[in-house]
């Protein structure tokens, strides 16, 4: 009885060190943001694969150059997806035996199987809350380096935190400004800016028509491209002076006011005020070691797409440079920032060219020949 005491104490203490081990494991890896989406190397059934992070996205997302790549198989019945331009439909679906993050294996991981333009030009997989909600992370903006563990990251009582809570298997977290309170805005780092607000609601108008009428309201013309599509829409970029989240404040935050059901908190948000962000899953709360200074973008407010050959644009602002009036959604142009249609092969090569666009300003050549520069705008 003493010796297989023994033996049954010793087994059990290896057994809880192995456990202890599992749960202390912590992997580092690089990230970049080079296509403003938040993207690391994983692996899908051993094959190594971009990962674009998308806490937005209850479930993964693959492009059908995985099937014969190995990373899945097309397995199951289809899924009615709705995209962030509330359009829907059924897509099949695929199963990957294991899926590895830094050396952590899920297994038995369904994704959607869609061919979303962007992600499949690009080859990203999009990973889905379904599996980030299994590890905490700490993502550190300043050495765009990843940390992801079982245990939760020590945070310091300084930090900006909130707490998060569930829906269909993505994050949200109640929502305050102008003495309205909104309980469901998504965390969702999928989506690139800073903060996104359904621009329909009755109670905010007052608040839109204000800022209007001081011209601060910063409107521009803007194309989404969805999993499912693309739509153009108007919108306007607005300073808020004090935002709530739970009961975390923030001041000064630029929030897009547009069409939309429910509040987007996005990547922006995050990388813009934060040196380092954890999501520490184990404990439903998010953190944010802040910058001395916020650090959010300045855009032309331009788009410009490759459709069938040509270079369309996509995006204007309005009023707020002398050359918008010159320029129309929709309309084809001759060059984009001294390359025209007939130096990209295709959709692809386009995509590919405009992650590396990074000056201060747009130059666009009209069919007619005339140039226009568009300069990153401060907000007003």
């Amino acid at each position: 009885m003493k010796l297989s005491g023994i033996i049954f104490l010793f087994f059990w203490t290896i057994l809880s060190a192995f456990s202890y081990q599992a749960q202390e494991q912590i992997a580092v890896f690089p990230f970049h943001l080079d296509s403003k989406l938040l993207v690391f190397e994983g692996k899908m059934n051993g094959i190594p694969t971009q990962f674009a992070f998308d806490t937005g996205a209850g479930m993964g997302m693959a492009n059908s150059l995985s099937i014969p790549q190995g990373r899945l198989k097309v397995k199951g019945k289809k899924i009615r997806l709705r995209d962030s331009n509330n359009q829907t439909q059924k897509v099949k679906t695929g199963l990957t035996d294991v899926l590895e993050i830094g050396g952590f294996q899920f297994e038995k991981v369904r994704s959607l199987l869609n061919d979303m333009q962007f992600l499949y030009c690009m080859d990203y997989y999009l990973l889905g809350h379904d599996v980030i909600q299994q590890l905490n992370w700490e993502i550190d903006f300043e050495r765009q380096l990843i940390r992801v563990s079982k245990s939760p990251f020590t945070t310091l009582p300084e930090w900006k935190s909130f707490p998060i809570r569930m829906k269909g298997n993505r994050p949200f977290v109640s929502l305050s400004f102008e003495g309205k309170e909104y309980p469901d805005a998504l965390v969702d780092f999928g989506y690139v800016s800073v903060m996104d607000f359904p621009d329909h609601l009755p109670e905010i108008q007052p608040f839109l028509n204000q800022k209007d009428s001081l011209g601060l309201s910063n409107p521009n013309l803007s194309t989404s491209m969805g999993a499912l599509g693309q739509n153009t829409f108007p919108s306007r970029t607005i300073w808020v002076e004090n935002l709530r989240l739970d009961s975390t404040d923030f001041s000064r935050i630029p929030i897009d006011f547009e069409v939309g059901n429910y509040p987007k908190i996005g990547l922006g948000f995050f990388s813009a005020l934060s040196k380092k962000t954890i999501l520490n899953h184990t404990e439903m709360r998010y953190y944010l070691e802040l910058k001395p200074i916020p650090e959010f973008e300045q855009t032309t407010h331009v788009g410009v797409l490759y459709r069938n050959g040509k270079l369309i644009l996509s995006g204007k602002p309005k009023g707020l440079t002398p050359a918008d009036a010159l320029i129309e959604i929709g309309e084809e142009i001759k060059m984009v920032n001294g390359f025209s249609a007939s130096d990209f092969e295709d959709e692809c090569s386009f995509f590919s060219w405009s992650t590396t666009q990074k000056s201060k300003e747009l130059e666009i050549v009209k069919l007619d020949g005339s140039r226009l520069f568009f300069p990153k705008l401060p907000i007003n």
